[in-house]
């Protein structure tokens, strides 16, 4: 089944209209600043008689950013003020569709290597990637992830302890909006600790809470963390299922989170054809947002299902655009240590996966660039295995490429 590529745009609001600004003459009130000094743009004085406006700005504060990494389950935003602790970044799944889907020669099938390519922070602890992040740009998001790296250094088992007093000092007292941000904590904290089935049953009390109280924002968020959470212990029908909910509730940025986690739990079903499906509205949302690290793994995750599905030529147009635009970030990058460790394992992958739909499509020459490429790549980041794999591949291409040429001279 072929599968439609939408259209790549560029950059423009959500609504598709430019923003409105406020007047450079506006002069703000002493309540729209703290005491050490202004705290971003929080002002609505004028924005009374817009109310999207006004939501507009206090979101702001809450602007996704994406990593470029493709088969990665995306989180939802925390809201700024529920000052969570800092999460380990997610690592990419295995694409369990593409183990035995390797380059297959005129002589014969080719011994399967890694199809799912390498998976970032594989060599280095997920911990130590994570506090190499950068700071965000945001004053108030910039201190509160201070706040939440000075305290994630505890034991889990304290933080846990201390989280349960206070969930059940809230619930006593009657304040439902600090008792669900604690037992939204407590998940977090045995999601880092990857005990997911102690972290789901604490996002299910946290998700009644939001229910009850009917805040619809933590609702969305915790049938996201559900739903991850259901992936990786396996049961990927209650993933399915939560990630429609929290489908349902969200706005657009949270739509394409949702359709990105059904595209990949749908991939890691065998389902290909659903997959490609949820990567494409993926594709619409980080269009309409004009968000280019969003286009850059929504592409990456098409290309992923469609060579699935047997759909090579829209696999490698979409795997050479997640490339580009992972190397267009590298350039801007400058000398960020963490977007450069990400963007470098971003470009292997890339290259391995081109490397195996082009051998798959009897382009070896092509298949044998990109191979190379890889192992340079890998060569640089001192990843041994990766470098293996790749001259184990190159290895592998080149006497189908010398048999190809010499076929040509005898004709």
């Amino acid at each position: 089944m072929s599968t439609n590529l939408p259209e790549i745009s560029g950059s423009r609001s959500p609504e598709g209209r430019s923003l409105k600004k406020n007047s450079l003459n506006s002069k703000f009130l002493p309540t729209s600043q703290a005491r050490f000094g202004y705290l971003g743009h929080l002002c609505l004085q004028n924005t009374k008689d817009d109310p999207t406006e006004a939501l507009r700005n206090i979101t702001a504060l809450d602007a996704p950013s994406f990593l470029p990494n493709v088969m990665t389950l995306q989180r939802a935003s925390t809201p700024w003020q529920y000052n969570t602790p800092c999460r380990t970044l997610e690592a990419a799944c295995a694409d369990d569709s593409a183990q035995g889907e390797e380059a297959a020669g005129p002589g014969g099938s080719l011994s399967p290597s890694r199809g799912g390519g390498s998976q970032m922070l594989k060599s280095t602890s997920k911990k130590a990637i994570s506090t190499q992040a950068p700071m965000p740009a945001n004053y108030v998001r910039r201190i509160r992830r201070k706040a939440q790296m000075s305290r994630s250094a505890n034991d889990h088992r304290q933080q846990i302890a201390d989280l349960k007093m206070l969930a059940d000092s809230a619930s006593r007292s009657g304040n439902v909006y600090q008792a669900l941000q604690a037992y939204h904590k407590m998940g977090v904290v045995f999601d880092n600790q990857a005990m997911y089935p102690e972290a789901v049953q604490k996002y299910k009390q946290f998700l009644a809470l939001c229910i009850t109280s009917k805040n619809t924002q933590g609702e969305a968020l915790a049938y996201n963390c559900l739903g991850i959470d259901c992936f990786k212990m396996g049961q990927y029908d209650e993933a399915i299922q939560y990630h429609n909910k929290h489908l349902e509730l969200a706005d657009g940025t949270g739509r394409l989170i949702a359709h990105t986690n059904l595209g990949i739990v749908f991939q890691a079903m065998g389902l290909s054809e659903h997959a490609a499906i949820h990567h494409q509205h993926a594709i619409e949302y980080a269009n309409r947002m004009g968000s280019k690290d969003a286009q850059c793994f929504t592409v990456g995750n098409l290309g992923i299902a469609s060579a699935a599905q047997g759909d090579l030529q829209t696999s490698r147009i979409c795997l050479q655009y997640h490339l580009s635009s992972a190397q267009r970030q590298k350039a801007a990058a400058m000398d960020n240590k963490f977007a450069q460790h990400t963007l470098k394992e971003v470009s292997k992958s890339a290259y391995h996966r081109l490397g195996q739909v082009n051998a798959t499509d009897g382009r070896f020459d092509e298949a044998a660039d990109h191979f190379a490429k890889a192992m340079e790549v890998a060569k640089t980041g001192a990843d041994q295995k990766d470098e293996e794999v790749s001259v184990a591949m190159l290895g592998r291409m080149l006497p189908l490429t010398w048999r190809r040429e010499s076929h040509i001279n005898s004709v």
